[in-house]
C-alpha cells in the first residue's frame, strides 16, 4: 500500500470522507466517537475515515472543504487506545493554514497494533 489518500465532501450532509487509493479488502468501521468512523480492511490496516459534521470537527467554514490542499492522517493503534490525528491544509485567504483534530478511543474491538501515515495523493 502506498499510503495515498483521496476524499468526497458532502456539502448538504457536511461530511469529509478520506480514503486510501489502493484496492483494500473492507473489514469493518469502528465508530471513534459520534461523528468520527474509521474503517479497517482485512490486514488489519485503517483505511477509509468519515467525518460527519465535519465543518464542527475541524472548525473550519464548509466552504473551504472542497479546496484541501493537504491531508495527513496518522492512526497510532495499540492493544489500548485507538489515536487518530489528522491535519488538513487550505488556502485562507491566499494563505495555506492548517487545521486539525486529535481522537483517543478505547481499543475495544481487538484491532492489531499498527502505527500508519496516510496523506494526499
Amino acid at each position: 500500500m502506498n499510503n495515498k489518500v483521496v476524499y468526497d465532501y458532502d456539502h448538504q450532509g457536511d461530511s469529509l470522507f478520506i480514503y486510501c487509493v489502493d484496492d483494500y479488502e473492507y473489514e469493518v468501521s469502528l465508530e471513534l466517537d459520534n461523528d468520527v468512523i474509521l474503517d479497517i480492511d482485512k490486514e488489519g490496516k485503517p483505511v477509509a475515515f468519515e467525518f460527519l459534521n465535519a465543518s464542527k470537527i475541524f472548525n473550519l467554514d464548509k466552504s473551504h472543504f472542497n479546496n484541501l490542499t493537504k491531508i495527513t492522517i496518522q492512526s497510532i493503534i495499540t492493544e489500548e487506545a485507538i489515536n487518530l490525528k489528522v491535519k488538513l491544509a487550505v488556502p485562507v485567504h491566499n494563505k495555506t493554514q492548517t487545521f486539525g483534530m486529535n481522537r483517543i478511543t478505547t481499543n475495544l474491538n481487538g484491532i492489531p497494533a499498527i502505527e500508519s501515515e496516510l496523506v494526499t495523493a
